[in-house]
């Protein structure tokens, strides 16, 4: 029952000896301690002094209900009737019957009852009205609305007002139905809760936040759901620093069961993690519980995982909105936790029509996957439900194509399950339906990956560039170099800073091992003016490098960048595979880097120096046919004869991807011309050089000027010439208009 069933304990002085009114005080203290057996024994013996009265049998009557015996509380509320006390045990016995067989039916008319011999008592006109939210609703919040009359500061009356007017969609109306509920009862474990949450709907988010301090500061029962809510805001808001902070003073507040459905993985691995994690100890699951949320963090740029973050906020709801009576979450609570927010939602009491054409569209195609031809009517489920069934449907655009997962309350109430298969129908047609069903459209979802989630901050507007290389590092580690860029045409569309006059960026990186555990995490700040005109139409570029040497191995490599100004991201990640270059006894080549500019320079150290060469790298991997191109890269391990001097060949191919097209042309490279050949769409270039050096760095020019717009690929071979040894690296890159 969603209402509170009230007891008002009053004695009524009378003319007993001080023992009994002992025994009395006792009695009721012991029944609003929550011990009612003693206040029995205590009542009993009140009763047999001789002098007990009717309000002796309506205490008794609440303790044996508290108790759990309600047929002796009956017993003892009729007898307070018979005493005198009409209203008061008319009204318990209505307490007694509410859980009885006979129900709500008769718990109302002992209601009634008390209400007739005293129509001003509040707590009979409370229950009476509970009853009515049972069973008649409509009626329900007049009667809640005669208690306040009766008593305007009745516990819990304003907030079932509230409760009443939400249902009706009059949020400010409830709004200020909670509002008179915090007064009359600050301490109230709801109404401030539902009263931010109204506020929120509406778009008031400031006010939402204000409500929910208050709670905090209240100290009451209600500061844990408000340590939630104001997390959810804080991460709507992509405070992620915030909500990460207020999800854990909840959790503090939280039994260690459920914190457990917080942190259970169960609806969002695949099956490998899912094994992996059940084989392992207690004491390993936290380490693999945080690799698995590692492998999903979408942002180098904050320490907080907004996946993880997201996961909580999923949780949260499904507890909130689709819990099931013995615990956890019923099916939409489950679909919820994988899926995230549906982009539509229709039930059986608030018929809601699709009017977004992708809504429609995805609607169609769903139904066209399937050789069955089910009809499409708006805002009602396409797989069948009985007539007088309660249901719901749910469609996601995004997921497998579109999908749309409906669901029905089973027979035990509240609890919806994925909507069943209709009763008596033909084998073949059940075959083909089967395609509709929740469950089944849930498995292939859950086949192809377990949830989904995609960043709602990534949504940055422009085109940024990054491509990683890797060269031989200090001692035994392996140096990666991040390559990263923004053209002056997308630079435009950023907003100015106010406070500096620049446009500014924040940038990260993290890099985590094969196990997902972190192993660097990186975070600056780009700040430059505005591009010109004349910029813009040069096809400016403002390049950038961020290096760190690691050992060697594979990582997962998020990179980040975001917009001071709007707040607005753009995420990226992928495998990267750094090659161990200290090999001493083998022939090895570098990556290699493409670079819009490569010469000589002096300059002992600085961001793009290494070498005695300045490369400032082409992240784009994109150059106009006017622009010459550059190919640099390091060579390891060459042989050196017993003169200390080496020998070796470096041969360049040059390929268009593009039938009957020029490819790149080296304009001038370093060496002796060994072989050249030129076909229709390949060039290959080989130069002999020598040296006196194990390690030597090589780079060329290349010509652009007469190839086409599209694809080049550049290939770079290197022997060793004293041992007859070879190996090669190659890159793409394209000529744009």
């Amino acid at each position: 029952m969603t209402w509170i069933i009230a007891l008002s304990l009053t004695i009524v002085a009378s003319g007993s000896a001080a023992p009994v009114d002992s025994l009395r005080v006792r009695a009721e203290a012991d029944i609003e301690g929550g011990r009612p057996e003693r206040a029995i024994t205590g009542l009993k013996r009140v009763i047999d002094t001789g002098k007990e009265t009717a309000q002796d049998y309506v205490l008794l009557g609440h303790a044996y209900l508290d108790a759990g015996n309600q047929k002796a509380a009956r017993k003892a509320f009729r007898t307070a009737v018979k005493k005198g006390a009409r209203a008061a045990g008319n009204n318990g016995l209505g307490l007694a019957y509410i859980t009885s067989k006979q129900g709500f039916r008769r718990a109302e008319t002992y209601f009634r009852r008390a209400l007739r011999a005293n129509p001003d008592m509040a707590e009979a006109q409370y229950h009476l009205a509970g009853v009515y939210l049972e069973t008649r609703k409509r009626r329900a919040r007049e009667a809640f609305e005669r208690v306040i009359d009766i008593d305007a500061g009745y516990p819990d009356a304003h907030y079932q007002v509230g409760l009443l007017l939400e249902d009706d969609g009059k949020r400010h109306e409830a709004i200020s139905a909670y509002q008179q509920e915090m007064k009359v009862n600050p301490a109230h474990p709801h109404a401030g809760i539902r009263m931010a949450r109204l506020w929120l709907s509406l778009g008031r988010s400031e006010e939402a936040v204000d409500t929910l301090a208050g709670l905090l500061k209240s100290g009451g029962d209600a500061r844990i759901p408000a340590n939630r809510d104001l997390a959810v805001i804080a991460l709507m808001n992509r405070d992620f620093e915030r909500a990460n902070k207020l999800f854990g003073v909840y959790f503090s507040f939280l039994p260690e069961a459920e914190q457990r459905r917080y942190q259970d993985i169960s609806l969002v691995a695949d099956d490998e993690d899912l094994a992996r994690f059940e084989a392992a100890s207690p004491e390993e699951r936290d380490a693999l519980a945080a690799r698995f949320w590692n492998r999903r963090d979408p942002t180098p740029l904050t320490p907080e995982n907004e996946r993880l973050l997201e996961h909580y906020r999923r949780v949260a709801y499904a507890l909130e909105h689709y819990d099931r009576p013995e615990g956890g979450w019923d099916k939409r609570g489950e679909v919820f936790i994988r899926l995230g927010n549906p982009d539509h939602i229709s039930r059986w009491d608030d018929i809601q029509a699709e009017r977004n054409r992708e809504l429609q569209e995805t609607r169609v195609n769903f139904v066209n996957r399937s050789r069955m031809a089910l009809p499409i009517s708006p805002g009602l489920p396409i797989f069948p439900v009985a007539a007088n069934a309660k249901w719901e449907y749910w469609i996601y655009t995004q997921v497998e194509g579109g999908i749309e997962i409906t669901f029905s309350e089973n027979f035990k109430g509240r609890r919806y399950d994925f909507a069943p298969f209709p009763l008596r129908v033909a084998p073949h047609v059940g075959i083909q339906l089967a395609g509709f069903q929740g469950g089944v459209v849930m498995q292939n979802v859950v086949a192809s990956r377990p949830s989904r989630y995609t960043p709602d901050f990534a949504d940055l507007p422009i085109d940024f560039y990054y491509y990683p290389a890797d060269f031989k590092g200090p001692e035994s580690r392996t140096r990666l170099e991040v390559y990263y860029g923004l053209p002056a045409s997308e630079v435009v569309r950023l907003n100015v800073d106010e406070k500096t006059d620049l446009i500014l960026l924040d940038r990260g990186v993290a890099l985590f091992d094969s196990h997902w555990n972190e192993v660097y995490r990186e975070v600056d700040q780009m700040a430059f003016r505005a591009p010109t005109d004349q910029q813009i139409s040069d096809g400016a570029f403002i390049p950038g490098v961020m290096p760190v040497d690691l050992p060697p191995g594979t990582y997962q490599m998020a990179l980040q960048v975001r917009d001071v100004v709007s707040g607005k991201s753009q995420v990226y990640q992928q495998a990267v595979v750094l090659e161990d270059y200290h090999k001493p006894s083998e022939l090895l080549i570098s990556d290699i880097e493409l670079a819009f500019a490569t010469e000589p320079t002096e300059e002992p150290a600085g961001e793009y120096v290494k070498n005695g060469l300045k490369v400032i790298p082409m992240s784009s991997l994109a150059f106009r046919s006017h622009q010459n191109a550059f190919v640099y890269f390091e060579i390891y391990n060459l042989k050196q004869d017993a003169f200390g001097q080496t020998r070796y060949r470096v041969e360049y191919t040059l390929r268009s991807q593009r039938d009957r097209a020029l490819p790149a042309k080296i304009l001038h490279g370093l060496g002796r011309v060994f072989r050249l050949s030129e076909k229709d769409r390949e060039i290959v270039i080989a130069y002999d050089q020598a040296g006196n050096r194990p390690d030597e760095v090589a780079y060329v020019e290349l010509d652009l000027t007469e190839t086409q717009e599209g694809g080049q690929l550049v290939r770079v071979a290197v022997t060793d010439l004293q041992v007859d040894e070879m190996v090669s690296k190659e890159i793409s890159f394209s000529i744009v208009p």
